[in-house]
């Protein structure tokens, strides 16, 4: 019997030794010298701050991302993931304290005569968590809390950039609308002009048909250069919780000639490893292990205290209820579920494996988006200046066309010609300017691990704090 006992004792413990959770530090730590081992080519001589939005120096933006911060219903919805996580914990915390609560009992026994007995009291039962199941039940909320206040990070960096990023397509596309109506109304007046010179014999009528060409043309334009302006207006609302038509934005020139900072080069490394995206998957990654643990630990004895303290009273044993206290400590161990909880354990180790390389996959994807955006910035700003330099130079041709046409240097299509290369340069140069503020807003997105933890923390300590 000795023997057998032993055996089955051996024969358990190889096969909770079998059960072993993976463990991911060497590999998180490999990762880690990774990031901080990039080098990006980041060039900057400002550093982005928690509130960086407050460089375009624009009050009426500012508003807006302020109201979004507090009012978008995603953001919102992220309030009450980390209100069910915080529960859960704190649900999962209260597992080491005794369980039990007010029972009362009443039991008859028909064995030649009917005994009757009847209890009332407090019963409780506590659960001794040697092998720490309770204890890795904890970790497993703990990080389950970690992702959702990194989902909420994730969602309030998306939302602020994205309120930054409607706004300056907003004013870009009301610039445009005003260019388009500038532009109209001086083709108007140049047609004018034109008939009047038809009429005279002065000019032929195919000047006529291309300043009606011309006109026309622009006039197509403006509808749709009209719906871009509600689209992006729409954009805007919806991130600020309000409705498009009751949304009133004034004019903001200077947003979009606005240059604000990008991540200095040496916070580069820490923006990366501290992004919201990063952090959340490595949270994901220590809750499934910890949820593995926490069933490895099923396969070892479980322990634990019940008792009771009441008033009891056994029928012709007792003459009425007396006073009752008992303590009794239990061990259970669940050798014939060993298939099953293996099998469990198997499972969740799968889970913890496909964890880690969603971790991995982020912080590939990651690298992959920064540099895109660090690459796109400097083709942005090139095109920036390019386009600067040909608005300068058409602006100045069509100035001189205008001068020779009027002293009768060159006749109407070649100032027709510089005209529509001026009106050209000037949408250029708009577009350009819209593609680098998009591209500071890029670089400022992809490395936003600092700005965004400084201003998740200055969120939650507004909002009550919830961690």
């Amino acid at each position: 019997m000795l023997k057998r006992a032993v055996s089955v004792l051996l024969g358990s413990a190889l096969l909770v030794g079998c059960a072993a959770t993976p463990n991911y530090e060497p590999q998180q730590e490999a990762d880690e010298r990774y990031l901080d081992s990039l080098e990006f080519g980041v060039q900057s001589t400002d550093a982005t701050t928690a509130e960086w939005w407050k460089s375009y120096e624009d009050d009426q933006l500012n508003q807006l991302v302020e109201v979004a911060q507090a009012a978008n219903l995603d953001l919102l919805a992220t309030r009450q993931r980390v209100r069910q996580a915080l529960a859960d914990l704190g649900a999962d915390k209260n597992r080491l304290l005794p369980q039990g609560g007010v029972t009362g009992e009443y039991e008859a026994i028909d064995r030649n005569s009917v005994q009757e007995s009847s209890a009332v009291g407090l019963a409780a039962t506590w659960e001794v968590d040697l092998f720490g199941r309770l204890r890795a039940l904890i970790d497993a909320s703990e990080a389950n809390l970690e992702v959702a206040l990194n989902n909420q990070r994730a969602v309030l960096k998306e939302v602020t950039v994205g309120v930054v990023r409607s706004y300056l397509e907003w004013e870009a596309a009301r610039q445009r609308v005003q260019l388009i109506k500038a532009d109209i109304r001086a083709l108007e007046d140049t047609r004018e002009v034109m008939a009047l010179r038809v009429e005279e014999g002065i000019s032929p009528n195919l000047d006529l048909a291309r300043a009606d060409t011309l006109l026309e043309q622009q006039r197509a334009k403006l509808p749709d250069a009209r719906a871009q302006l509600y689209r992006a207006k729409a954009v805007l609302s919806v991130l600020v919780n309000e409705d498009p038509e009751s949304l009133v934005l004034k004019p903001a020139p200077r947003a979009l000639a606005a240059s604000i900072g990008v991540p200095e080069a040496e916070r580069a490394n820490e923006a990366m490893q501290l992004r919201a995206d990063i952090g959340g998957a490595l949270a994901a990654l220590a809750r499934d292990v910890a949820v593995g643990n926490a069933l490895r630990a099923e396969l070892y004895p479980q322990f634990s205290v019940e008792g009771f303290l009441g008033l009891t009273n056994v029928a012709e044993v007792s003459d009425g209820f007396e006073g009752t206290g008992s303590i009794a400590p239990r061990i259970s161990w669940s050798l014939l579920s060993y298939p099953v909880i293996l099998q469990r354990v198997e499972s969740q180790n799968a889970v913890s494996e496909e964890s880690y390389i969603r971790y991995r996959q982020t912080i590939i994807d990651a690298v992959a988006s920064a540099r895109v955006a660090i690459f796109a910035y400097g083709r942005a700003l090139e095109a920036d200046q390019a386009t600067g330099r040909a608005f300068e130079a058409a602006n100045e041709s069509f100035t001189i066309a205008r001068t020779m046409h009027r002293e009768g240097a060159i006749g109407y299509l070649d100032l027709l010609d510089a005209n529509r290369t001026f009106i050209s340069a000037q949408q250029d140069r708009l577009s350009a300017r819209l593609s680098y503020a998009a591209a500071q807003l890029g670089v400022i997105e992809e490395f936003s691990g600092v700005w965004s933890s400084e201003a998740h923390r200055r969120m939650l300590k507004a909002t009550g704090g919830e961690s």
